[in-house]
């Protein structure tokens, strides 16, 4: 059983947490809502699709630019880049799981990427991470909403809520970088298996997942 499965009671949560709920609209025909239920259906596959492609892009990504920081002599960041990794395979798996769920064949990705400078990664980082959290996340949660997707739901919102927690951590790397104070930088991450939560200071449970802290991957 996959992770994004055995955490599916939290949605409700997460839900009243974003503060999202159902927009009052003028009443629809039955026929025209069927329509729309059907095309939100079909779209959300598709954003789920294009969610694990970015994430298991972002897997391999994250992984090559801790080795380019370690090349760089940057240890810290090296690590940090490792357990943000780690985290955006965790949302992969998850949004292949709802893929799968709904039949559809989960698709061979090649990721495509380019190794810069450790100071240029993380700028593109940052901006990587502030869309996927701002704009393209939100979307697709809509989307998954209309089609009446909660595992979908759960799997975006895990993601989101992440992704906005590794732009926090990209910037103060970014701004260690530039002042030349590394050492301010934690030399200890602790991932979450279920939602690929990041945390430099580890609580008891996942505040997402609620995942117990000793099931949690460790970086240091």
């Amino acid at each position: 059983m996959s992770a994004i499965h055995r955490y599916t009671y939290v949605y409700y949560t997460l839900v009243a947490g974003l503060g999202l709920a159902t927009c009052t609209t003028k009443p629809t025909s039955p026929m025209n809502t069927n329509i729309q239920a059907a095309d939100a259906v079909v779209n959300n596959i598709a954003n789920m699709q294009s969610a694990y492609k970015g994430e298991m892009t972002a897997t391999a990504k994250y992984a090559a630019f801790a080795k380019q920081a370690d090349e760089e002599g940057y240890a810290k960041i090296a690590l940090l880049y490792q357990a943000v990794a780690a985290a955006e395979g965790i949302h992969a798996a998850n949004h292949k799981a709802v893929i799968e769920d709904a039949g559809a064949i989960v698709a061979v990705i090649v990721p495509d990427y380019k190794v810069k400078l450790t100071k240029d990664n993380l700028s593109d980082d940052i901006n990587g991470e502030a869309y996927e959290a701002e704009t393209m996340y939100p979307n697709f949660l809509k989307t998954a909403q209309l089609a009446n997707n909660q595992t979908a739901y759960l799997s975006l919102t895990y993601a989101m809520k992440t992704e906005e927690k590794h732009k926090a951590f990209f910037e103060k790397a970014f701004d260690n970088l530039k002042y030349g104070t590394l050492n301010n930088l934690p030399d200890r991450y602790s991932v979450c298996p279920a939602c690929g939560n990041t945390y430099d200071k580890a609580p008891n449970h996942c505040d997402f997942s609620l995942t117990a802290k000793e099931h949690f991957i460790i970086f240091k």
